[in-house]
């Protein structure tokens, strides 16, 4: 049994460098963007991208906060006085 162990690890370590060697390490480009395409159909293709996410604003924030502070506050409230009723904390 003590002597199957180093080719157990050596075997697992064989694995998955070959899965690592396998892996690819990079996204390709996008066909539009490959090749003799003109100028013109790369700046189209690029047109046409999503936008980049946008984060919360400080309003939409404010009005998140709203909505979430009451209704997390009644859960809250509604835990500690069953906590005190119970008498266990």
């Amino acid at each position: 049994m003590a002597s199957k162990a180093p080719v157990l690890v050596t075997g697992l370590l064989l694995a998955a460098l070959v899965c690592m060697l396998r892996a690819v390490a990079f996204v390709s480009a996008p066909n539009a963007l490959r090749g003799a395409a003109s100028p013109a159909a790369a700046a189209a293709a690029v047109a046409m991208m999503p936008e980049v996410a946008e984060a919360f604003s400080e309003k939409e924030q404010y009005q998140f906060g709203l909505v979430f502070i009451p209704f997390f506050l009644v859960f809250y409230v509604a835990a500690l006085v069953r906590m005190f009723t119970l008498g266990k904390l």
